[in-house]
């Protein structure tokens, strides 16, 4: 995430003033500070919970605090999640179901006031399905649109690891497309 830390002893961090504390759950009793407490552990399944927790305590309660996930349907799926102002998850996917747990796992576990999912319409049929699961999942707590994804492929050779998925993502997130509603 590009943020700078310290390695503190749990004592020391416990002496610190600082606004997150990433520790063990053995040494969380040292620590012993409140709401700044962040077990190691949550840095595994979803990473991206954890990076929106760590901006949220650094920035505050006030910042512009809108999710918006960018999803880029195909054989490989590119997810990117961008959280006040951060991208925050840029992965790729093998399955519709993997992306529709990545995407709910963001959309339930990171507080926001408003949250809203692009999907690119280059494969319209897994979009929707897509688009679907996560409406009647979240209702009216998430907004969803179809995103003419039309010029978001870089033209690489090499698709190392997906970037090209999740570039394609990223893009697809900052475009507006229209609303998908429940019929």
């Amino acid at each position: 995430m590009e943020l700078q830390f310290d390695s503190l002893s749990p004592e020391e961090a416990a002496a610190s003033s600082a606004k997150v504390i990433i520790t063990t759950q053995d040494e969380a009793a040292i620590v012993n500070r409140k709401g700044a407490v962040m077990f190691d552990t949550e840095l595994e399944k979803y990473p991206a919970l954890t990076k929106a927790k760590i901006l949220r305590s650094i920035v505050g309660e006030h910042a512009d605090d809108q999710l918006t996930v960018g999803i880029d349907p195909g054989s490989r799926i590119g997810i990117s999640a961008i959280y006040m102002h951060q991208e925050i998850a840029s992965e790729v996917e093998s399955s519709p179901q993997d992306a529709i747990d990545q995407v709910s796992a963001m959309l339930g576990g990171i507080e926001s006031h408003k949250k809203v999912v692009r999907i690119g319409d280059g494969d319209i049929r897994m979009a929707k399905q897509i688009a679907y699961v996560l409406k009647k999942k979240f209702r009216d707590h998430v907004h969803v649109e179809i995103v003419d994804e039309r010029g978001t492929s870089q033209n690489t050779d090499a698709n190392r690891r997906g970037a090209r998925d999740k570039s394609s993502a990223r893009m697809i997130a900052f475009r507006s497309g229209k609303s998908f509603t429940l019929k």
